[in-house]
């Protein structure tokens, strides 16, 4: 009877450790709604950018945020509901320098950009 009682304290213990930590972790993430005007999504060799506007988005600016330096890819036009793969290596740095992710690891991805009419659209999510 201590056994199982052992055993059942230990899988609570468990439960209650694992339940703990995946609310810790979901707490400092940045988690992008699924209404924004701009989808983002990573990978090990793409970033991909969405527009969920409804319109054509201009002067778009993709960050990649590292513990270094900000990473930048600048897209003039892209049209509503048009998905673009950006390469990892075709981000740069102000020095001209290319991303490469055996050497820096990004902590987020950002997408400002702009509509016709000159309103702004920010988008953020977590490098997974």
């Amino acid at each position: 009877m201590r056994a199982m009682l052992a055993c059942a304290i230990g899988v609570i213990a468990l439960a209650a450790a694992t339940m703990s930590q995946a609310a810790c972790a979901s707490d400092k993430e940045t988690v992008q709604a699924a209404d924004a005007s701009i989808g983002i999504e990573t990978g090990q060799l793409f970033v991909t950018v969405e527009n969920r506007s409804g319109g054509p988005l201009i002067d778009m600016t993709l960050t990649v945020q590292t513990p270094s330096a900000p990473y930048t890819y600048m897209i003039s036009r892209i049209e509503a509901g048009q998905k673009r793969d950006i390469a990892v290596n075709s981000f740069s740095s102000r020095d001209g320098t290319g991303l490469n992710l055996r050497l820096i690891r990004p902590r987020n991805v950002k997408a400002t950009a702009k509509d016709l009419t000159n309103k702004p659209y920010e988008a953020q999510v977590t490098w997974k």
